[in-house]
């Protein structure tokens, strides 16, 4: 029945995610390196676009789902929303799935004209430091740059959600 989202998911997503961890490991390594940002710019680079690509994949769960169960990708991203914790957590990631489309829409669109998505811009996807406990107790690198999603109201989350 969901076959294709399915398919998806082993052979795109989860690759991506595992792209998306790598490049965030060497972005630790790069900053511990050189912490000027003209040492790991380019490894920053490339962090930004793998957490970009595992958001383009992670929404496209939404659109096979929607075409495989004849939901609306309303009612699908409702569902998730209810389910975006941290692993092993009890906190609700609150909007987490909107951050994660908005990544994908700015990294396809760079700016957004949606007001439900909680992004603007393709400058809203950042790389700084120090987003360690950020958006939650033990969330983050302990030290270094990550990529963080800054949302229209100025709050920042560690990617992907």
């Amino acid at each position: 029945m969901l076959a294709d989202t399915v398919d998806h998911l082993l052979h795109n997503v989860l690759p991506a995610a595992a792209d998306y961890e790598a490049a965030e490991d060497a972005l630790s390594k790069a900053y511990a390196a050189g912490q000027t940002p003209a040492a790991w710019e380019a490894v920053a680079r490339t962090a930004k676009r793998r957490a970009a690509e595992l958001a383009v994949a992670i929404d496209g769960l939404t659109d096979r789902c929607a075409g495989e169960l004849g939901i609306s990708k309303t009612a699908i991203r409702k569902s998730i929303a209810a389910l975006c914790f941290w692993p092993g957590g009890t906190s609700l990631r609150m909007g987490a799935h909107d951050r994660v489309r908005g990544v994908a829409g700015v990294y396809k669109h760079q700016n957004l004209s949606d007001p439900t998505l909680p992004i603007a811009s393709e400058a809203d996807v950042l790389v700084v430091g120090l987003g360690y406990g950020l958006d939650g107790f033990g969330v983050g690198k302990p030290g270094g740059v990550e990529v963080l999603a800054q949302e229209r109201s100025g709050a920042k989350w560690k990617l992907p959600g």
